[in-house]
């Protein structure tokens, strides 16, 4: 049966208040879902190695390693603190409300971000990006020029950075 047999006419309207914790749970689910975990380690087909028998003395024919196929081996996952991780997934949440036009929301949760981690450089790329979008060009030049001191060791994160202050540059005139 359809679920509007269950529900009383007009819940959904009522439970607008619900709309912000629906959102978090489906981008929290998505997240979830996207991500994969390392590829396991993959063997190679070919014959083990050779083995000296101890009883006969007689060693059993060597394979030449060119004939070998390589061991695909996994990336090792980075290790990172709890903070790091808070971080990585507060900047996923402010990003969404980036792009669903939620300029507010998506400063306060990169505010938090900030918090935890006042040196990270895609923190004040969030801020900048949505000052810039409400229209505070003062602040969101402050913000970018903030995050490109600090974003020496990540160039695509440097090029966003440049590039909105090449758009408030461009806006101002």
């Amino acid at each position: 049966m359809a679920l509007a047999a269950y529900v009383p006419f007009g819940y959904f309207e009522r439970a607008s208040h619900l709309r912000p914790l629906i959102f978090r749970l489906v981008l929290v689910a998505t997240i979830a879902l996207g991500t994969s975990a390392c590829a396991p380690l993959q063997t190679s087909t070919s014959a083990p190695a050779p083995v000296e028998s101890r009883q006969s003395g007689q060693t059993s024919p060597v394979e030449k390693p060119s004939q070998a196929a390589p061991k695909k081996i996994a990336p090792a996952r980075q290790t990172s603190s709890p903070a790091q991780k808070a971080v990585s997934s507060l900047l996923q949440e402010g990003w969404a409300y980036y792009r669903v036009e939620n300029y507010q929301r998506s400063m306060a949760i990169a505010e938090r971000a900030q918090r935890l981690d006042p040196h990270r450089a895609e923190v004040y790329l969030l801020l900048a990006s949505s000052n810039f979008a409400q229209g505070k060009r003062g602040l969101a030049e402050q913000l970018a020029q903030r995050g490109l001191s600090l974003s020496q060791s990540d160039a695509m994160i440097r090029r966003k950075l440049q590039s909105l202050l090449a758009q408030i540059h461009g806006a101002v005139l």
